[in-house]
């Protein structure tokens, strides 16, 4: 096959992917990568582009020569070396003392909220193993990608939480929604096993307080059997307005006497936008849980690791161990680590605050009060146009035929192809991917592009949607 065959062969394999997959925000990845014009600017995929040309390029491009013990079988959970560097990165960024025994590495935070699942349906998770069909509970709305992790494989059922969209309580959690939804699962007969709480949370970029995850940690870990997932990819992504301080769960009381029914999942796609990497850390004291981390030889029941399947391997191994050991400016300098998550801070903070000034201009509406921080997105409330067109007859899904359908609203179908067809070709994430409870809610991630680019999109959508009638 020539170079001109793989270059005309190309479009058509990405189309056939894009078309295939079944997730939009990879989907819409896929498609920006391959097939989308350099005109079209993508906001639907949760990635972080701060840090990379500020400081990050420098960094690996200090990278010459992988070493030959580089290029040979390391642990699949990651080495002894790496567990300790990622400890101590963590126990600065959760605010309590995190131990090497308890963090395993796997290939992206996906493949750690698997290998959990699969390791309390292993024998003695504390309490009873998990089952087939036992159910998860997930305040909503929320990364679709649950519903990959938990059902695909370890044939667990994802039961939406649904927070209220409207109101004084609008798209707040409270542990009195997550009794309720429990409670009623339980008296159908089907009471959940684990609840899984996203904080900061995507979409909607919030920090929980930690008066609230007392209360639900609390009420959960005492009246009930569930385990929790606590997923903090987020961590580092706080705004210098935000008054709500991140609280991780290794940081709560109930973590000091329940740590074996806890588990935290972390990686670096968000903070340190190396999403394509693909590394992952579970954060786990229970023995099951190490068990299927690390494998276990007792003729009883042995076990091969699990991240052998998706493992944290070699060449990820050591561009992140360099990454964790290099220094920021010169030898003696402090970590780069240490350096980037604070220049991020303020990086994240910079583009919020230019995103919100051009939201607020176009007046377009989004869900945000003062104080509250936003990780990296803007859940917007689109919802007023729902239903409406422009006075031409506008023909969209023809300029994108291997997006849709994706079994949304109708109405929200239509805004969403709209807005990604020519002349605005911006895509931003439609909630109803994420299960959320209305229809007319996108998620716009602002870390996605340059705050130049995020601008002149906000600005691309104020003049498509001044056309809806």
């Amino acid at each position: 096959m020539t170079t001109q065959d793989i270059k005309s062969a190309v479009p058509r394999a990405a189309a056939d992917l894009v078309g295939r997959v079944p997730d939009l925000e990879q989907a819409l990845a896929h498609f920006h990568h391959y097939l989308a014009p350099d005109t079209a600017i993508n906001l639907s995929v949760a990635e972080n582009v701060l840090l990379y040309h500020h400081s990050m390029k420098k960094v690996l491009d200090n990278i010459r020569l992988i070493p030959e013990r580089y290029i040979q079988y390391t642990p699949s959970a990651g080495t002894p070396e790496l567990r300790h560097q990622v400890t101590d990165l963590l126990t600065k960024a959760l605010g309590a003392e995190v131990k090497a025994d308890h963090v395993y590495g796997v290939a992206g935070v996906s493949s750690a909220l698997e290998c959990i699942a699969f390791a309390l349906k292993g024998r003695n998770p504390v309490g009873p193993s998990l089952k087939d069909g036992d159910e998860v509970l997930i305040p909503a709305p929320y990364w679709q990608g649950f519903n990959w992790s938990f059902e695909e494989r370890p044939k667990l059922k994802c039961i939406p939480v649904k927070l209220p969209t409207k109101g004084t309580g609008r798209y707040r959690l409270t542990l009195a929604l997550i009794k309720e939804a429990y409670e009623a699962r339980k008296k159908a007969g089907r009471a959940p096993r684990l609840l899984v709480l996203t904080n900061p949370h995507n979409p909607l970029g919030v920090n929980y307080s930690r008066e609230l995850l007392d209360e639900i940690y609390g009420w959960a870990l005492s009246h009930t059997d569930l385990h929790i997932i606590s997923d903090e990819i987020y961590c580092h992504s706080q705004l210098d307005s935000g008054t709500t301080k991140f609280t991780s769960a290794v940081a709560l009381n109930a973590y000091r006497k329940h740590a074996n029914r806890i588990h935290v999942v972390w990686g670096f796609a968000k903070d340190f936008g190396l999403s394509g990497f693909r590394t992952g850390f579970v954060l786990s004291e229970n023995e099951a849980v190490r068990r299927t981390m690390l494998g276990d030889k007792d003729p009883a029941q042995a076990t091969h690791p699990l991240p052998w399947f998706s493992p944290f391997d070699s060449l990820k191994t050591f561009t992140i161990q360099y990454l964790l050991s290099a220094p920021a400016n010169g030898k003696d300098s402090e970590l780069y680590t240490t350096y980037a998550m604070r220049e991020y801070r303020k990086l994240l903070s910079t583009s919020f605050e230019k995103t919100k000034a051009a939201l607020n201009a176009a007046q377009i509406e989004y869900v945000h009060q003062p104080g509250d921080n936003a990780a990296q997105f803007f859940w917007l409330d689109l919802s007023k146009y729902l239903g409406r067109r422009p006075d031409h007859s506008h023909q969209v899904t023809a300029d994108l035929p291997v997006l849709g359908p994706r079994g949304l609203d109708p109405d929200e179908e239509w805004l969403f192809q709209y807005l990604a067809a020519k002349p605005t070709e911006v895509t931003l994430l439609p909630g109803g991917v994420m299960h959320n409870p209305a229809p007319g809610f996108f998620r716009l991630c602002f870390t996605a592009r340059q705050p130049e680019e995020v601008v002149d999109a906000v600005k691309r959508v104020a003049t498509a949607l001044g056309k809806l009638k």
